[in-house]
């Protein structure tokens, strides 16, 4: 009888375990079993699908930590399918950009070549023509290098100390020399003497010229005036360019420093890439600074950069 309980009681304990182990497997692979076939769709290229599991909260935890993934993947792949679509527009863009003087150009030569310019005065003008229309393409070549290296962070920063009022109205003086057949006002207004910063001063200049080139382009008035501010806040040197133009809608106007943004759509009213304002943020950021928009009878672009400070050797910055 104590042999026949004894083997009785093994038995029944060999089936309770195997019965306990089942479910404890089972317990413990159907989380695994739900996480595998959601690694499998998105092997497959489906994120759109979570994974769904009610159980213990530590597996709960997994498979929510999974989906959170999962989430972050879908949303990357978007902005990088929106990035690349911007990219294949920008390269057309660009393509209808340089295709406009280069047509210029060519039917500037030709006439040339025809005889069309019979006077000293018209091969002059036909001549002047086509050199406004190369200067066109630099402008955009060199705009597009510049993104180059700032994609590929290769854009090397000097810095040095400035003094604003003077750095200005250099820089106000040299544009004006080139604007000079433009319908287009420059006044410096308030501008506070002994200002320091520590900038790079070319880099300062493609900001300043982006800028202007920006309230040339979209600020559809027929005599454009810009005027350029600057005084002291805090530890900051602030400098506000002012244009007199319709400004930017107020849905727009917090994206306007977005890489490839354009505010108008129309690239046949406004030529145009969306790299100019894109770069300003970039460099600014790049200098320890910041740069924000706003409307204000016009529009008005402001950029904060530290006050002069002695920082050791901070002749060069790579960026």
């Amino acid at each position: 009888l104590l042999l026949i309980d004894g083997i009785f009681c093994i038995g029944a304990l060999l089936i309770i375990s195997q019965i306990f182990t089942k479910r404890l497997i089972e317990h413990i692979t159907n989380p695994l079993d739900a996480l595998s076939k959601g690694a499998k769709r998105m092997k497959e290229g489906n994120f759109s699908e979570p994974v769904k599991y009610k159980g213990d909260l530590e597996f709960e935890y997994v498979c929510d930590a999974f989906n959170e993934m999962q989430e972050h993947i879908t949303e990357a792949n978007a902005e990088k399918e929106s990035y690349e679509k911007v990219r294949v527009e920008m390269v057309a863009g660009i393509s209808h950009d340089l295709r406009t003087p280069l047509t210029a150009i060519r039917g500037t030569i030709k006439g040339l070549k025809d005889g069309v310019a019979t006077t000293p005065e018209l091969r002059e003008k036909f001549l002047d023509t086509a050199y406004r229309r190369t200067i066109e393409m630099d402008r955009l070549l060199e705009r597009l290098f510049y993104f180059s290296k700032l994609e590929t962070g290769n854009m090397p920063l000097f810095f040095e100390k400035i003094e604003w009022s003077e750095y200005l109205e250099d820089y106000v003086k040299r544009y004006e020399l080139l604007i000079e057949n433009e319908s287009i006002k420059i006044k410096i207004k308030d501008v506070k003497k002994g200002l320091f910063s520590n900038v790079d001063r070319e880099q300062m200049k493609r900001i300043l010229d982006n800028i202007l080139e920006n309230s040339k382009k979209y600020a559809e008035t027929d005599k454009l005036e810009i005027t350029i501010n600057i005084f002291e806040e805090h530890s900051y040197v602030v400098l506000e360019i002012s244009d007199n133009g319709c400004g930017v809608s107020e849905d727009k106007i917090s994206h306007i420093f977005e890489q490839f943004f354009q505010g108008d759509e129309s690239r046949n009213i406004k030529e145009g890439n969306g790299l100019g304002l894109y770069i300003v943020k970039y460099l600014v950021d790049a200098m320890g600074g910041s740069v924000d928009a706003e409307n204000s009878n016009g529009l008005t672009i402001r950029i904060r950069l530290p006050i002069f400070a002695e920082y050791g050797d901070l002749d060069e910055c790579q960026i």
